[in-house]
């Protein structure tokens, strides 16, 4: 009985393993509109990584293809900002935004790396050891609601 403890005990600990790091962020029913996604706690290296960077790196993941809206003028975009809060509490937002690749209106399922310059972080807010993390999706807007994963943050 001992020993089928142990292997049920150990296949869950490998499938544990197998299936990743838990994502920073889970967004669902994603409307098209913008708002503001509050990230998990950073890792160690994640965070780490922010001091001396000059933009930071988002990797996320779309499960299923996204029908990406035109706006008024016919352009389809799909965008993500940052903002920053060090244990100061105030709340520093980048001035520009990373854009997803929109390819005949529709965001194709599948991992992303975005790139986000730290415009209107202050690097002292960046080299902060408590890092409060927000992440802001908007879009030209959507034909349905999506999901998707934050899964990693860095420096670069």
């Amino acid at each position: 009985m001992r020993k089928l403890g142990g292997l049920i005990l150990a296949l869950g600990l490998s499938a544990a393993a197998m299936a990743g790091p838990k994502p920073l962020a889970s967004v669902s029913k994603f409307d098209g509109k913008f708002f503001w996604v509050k990230a998990g706690t950073l890792p160690a290296d994640a965070a780490k990584s922010l001091t001396g960077a000059k933009s930071i790196l988002i990797d996320l993941t779309f499960p299923h293809n996204v029908a990406v809206k035109g706006d008024k003028a016919g352009n389809h975009w799909f965008t993500l900002v940052i903002a920053d809060q060090g244990s100061d509490w105030v709340w520093h937002q980048t001035t520009a935004g990373a854009l997803i690749p929109v390819s005949g209106g529709v965001v194709k399922a599948g991992k992303y790396t975005v790139s986000v310059p730290i415009n209107g972080i202050p690097k002292s807010v960046l080299a902060d050891k408590q890092q409060t993390i927000s992440i802001g999706p908007g879009t030209s807007g959507l034909a349905s609601p999506t999901s998707f994963t934050i899964d990693r943050l860095r420096g670069k």
